[in-house]
């Protein structure tokens, strides 16, 4: 317990410090000031007198439940540190929370810090962890011995009862802004335990069912997935299902759906696949090794399970996301983003299929897998990833080629694109320093054969999947720089509407401009709702500039500014005007 308490307490200091200075630097007054300061040690105390207290009551919860104290620990040294922990740390806490309670009510402005909302969300979320990983323990004691594991009740209790304070704290005092980290934050944490939980209590139970015991203990095993299933899904309902389903889709909630529901659920899905195809290709085609039924296929349960469950998570986050009328950025996200995914199956499956053909070809021994092996771990990649990005990349194509003006020029695009070419750029440099090292090794020893090109077979491998990514994407970010995808929209620098706001009314014209967009909405009267197409036609009359667009009446102003301060009005020159001279032919003045 004294490690998680020295756990939570340096990233309480290393968590609250970066809120600190993120929130000096974005005080558009002076930097960190005194009150700042005491902000912070106050919430860090705060922090750390929970957790002591915390620990104090689980420990003492723990002995009269009965918990055993190992023999080299001595018990009366026990009950004395529970008990100062108590009655020590427990009227200081009293004292600092109603101190900090009395400054909220007197200061609103202390409510609305940001250590303040930091304090709260990873108390919350630290209650929340220890309690659930210490509930896969009750399971484990309850299946595999038949007996009450006092300790780990006494934790769940205690830190159960932490994190319900805290989640009343964040729910009464936190907006819906304030609150969507933690709330995103629980999701993810409810998320990760309950899926592996999940995905270990079907595959143990398979194991049971078939009589493959992997464990010395499988009931053992068995009750703690099932109390990782239970608290990452009690978790979870309480985060995602009752409250951070609802929030709006932004983009830190389509961080989660996207790349952690989608993303992770496809990923686990084809790993555990490609692993069990391969295991049955080789048992049937391949290469055994020697090795009996029960050998070769003891993780099947598993890989299966993983297969089901991550298909199960891709698509309840894919029904999420829904399907909204028309091409919108979301739906680009998730399509470019499977279609990568696939992607990169297929191209580790191209780079294998050379390391196979290579350790064909050349001398060696087989270390692991051996060619046939190797080959059909290629061909399974392929089989699984080859569909997957062909069907995504169909619609992506499909799509540019009705509305390429949208299409083309979209920033998930562009970013899909930059991602494959530094990634494919990474690996192939990667590969070819340690491919030039084993060919310098051999070469500098003299010793040059076919046993270098085996040695390099990995590097070679990945150098072919990198150049097979690059080179079609590259063929095809030719095509849009020749259909002027690459064309960026002139406008201002930075544009900051004061007015009527709007949900995306900041990614709509960021995306008409290319600007950046900060929208401040009026509090003194009412202002009509933006033209958006209107206003970007307006404003590309100040490419590069910085501009304050301010709604007056029907209509707005658009005011030139400079955010440095540096540099003030100037009036314009006023030429003089020109003197006509006589006409000496008339004697008229023109």
């Amino acid at each position: 317990m004294f490690q998680v308490f020295s756990l939570v307490f340096t990233l309480a200091l290393i968590v609250g410090a970066i809120v600190l200075v993120v929130a000096a630097a974005r005080r558009r007054g002076p930097g960190i000031d005194a009150r700042s300061v005491r902000r912070f040690f106050q919430y860090v105390l705060l922090f750390a007198l929970v957790v002591v207290v915390a620990i104090g009551v689980a420990e003492l919860l723990g002995m009269l439940l009965g918990v055993e104290v190992p023999e080299w620990v001595d018990p009366d040294a026990e009950l004395a540190r529970g008990l100062a922990f108590v009655f020590v740390g427990g009227p200081l806490l009293a004292v600092l929370a109603w101190a900090t309670r009395r400054s909220h009510r007197l200061d609103p402005a202390e409510r609305d810090s940001g250590l303040y909302i930091a304090y709260v969300t990873l108390a919350a979320l630290v209650a929340a962890f220890v309690a659930a990983t210490a509930l896969p323990q009750v399971g484990f004691a309850a299946l595999g011995d038949g007996d009450l594991d006092a300790d780990g009740v006494a934790v769940v209790l205690t830190w159960t009862a932490v994190w319900a304070v805290h989640w009343w704290l964040a729910r009464r005092t936190l907006d819906g802004d304030r609150n969507t980290p933690h709330l995103l934050l629980g999701s993810v944490l409810g998320l990760v335990m309950g899926v592996a939980g999940l995905v270990n209590t079907l595959g143990g139970s398979l194991d049971l069912l078939l009589g493959l015991e992997r464990y010395g203990r499988p009931l053992g095993v068995l009750g703690e997935s099932l109390g990782a299933v239970l608290a990452g899904g009690l978790l979870w309902v309480r985060y995602w299902a009752t409250a951070a389903i609802r929030l709006p889709r932004r983009p830190l909630w389509l961080a989660v759906v996207l790349p952690l529901g989608v993303g992770g659920g496809l990923i686990m899905a084809l790993v555990g696949g490609s692993r069990l195809l391969w295991s049955v290709l080789v048992w049937f085609v391949g290469d055994r090794q020697g090795s009996s039924a029960t050998q070769h296929f003891d993780s099947a349960p598993v890989e299966a399970a993983a297969v089901v469950v991550g298909l199960v998570v891709w698509w309840y986050h894919r029904t999420v996301l829904g399907t909204a009328e028309g091409r919108t950025e979301p739906r680009r996200v998730y399509e470019y983003l499977v279609a990568g995914i696939g992607l990169a199956a297929a191209a580790v499956g191209v780079g294998t299929v050379l390391v196979s053909l290579i350790e064909a070809l050349t001398p060696g021994v087989d270390v692991g897998m051996t060619v046939m092996n190797t080959l059909l771990a290629a061909v399974t990649l392929l089989v699984v990833g080859v569909p997957v990005w062909w069907i995504f990349w169909s619609r992506v194509r499909r799509a540019a080629a009705v509305s390429p003006d949208s299409e083309l020029v979209s920033p998930t695009r562009r970013v899909y694109l930059v991602v494959l070419f530094g990634l494919a750029g990474i690996a192939a440099v990667v590969a070819l320093i340690a491919v030039a090292v084993v060919v310098l090794q051999d070469v500098v020893a003299g010793s040059v054969s076919g046993v270098t090109l085996r040695s390099s077979r990995y590097g070679l491998g990945t150098l072919v999947g990198a150049a097979a990514v690059s080179a079609y994407h590259g063929a095809v970010f030719r095509q849009d720089r020749a259909a002027g995808a690459t064309v960026r929209v002139t406008g201002p620098r930075s544009v900051v509407l004061v007015g009527a706001v709007g949900p995306d009314l900041d990614r709509e014209l960021t995306r008409a401009t290319g600007s950046r967009v900060e929208v401040w909405g009026r509090l003194d009267a009412a202002a009509a709702p933006w033209d958006v197409a209107g206003l970007a036609a307006a404003l590309g009359a100040y490419p590069g500039a910085d501009v304050v667009v301010v709604a007056d009446g029907g209509g707005y102003r658009v005011i030139p500014v400079d955010p440095s301060g540096r540099r003030e009005f100037v009036a314009p020159a006023v030429a003089e005007p020109a003197v006509d001279e006589p006409d000496t032919r008339s004697g008229e003045v023109r």
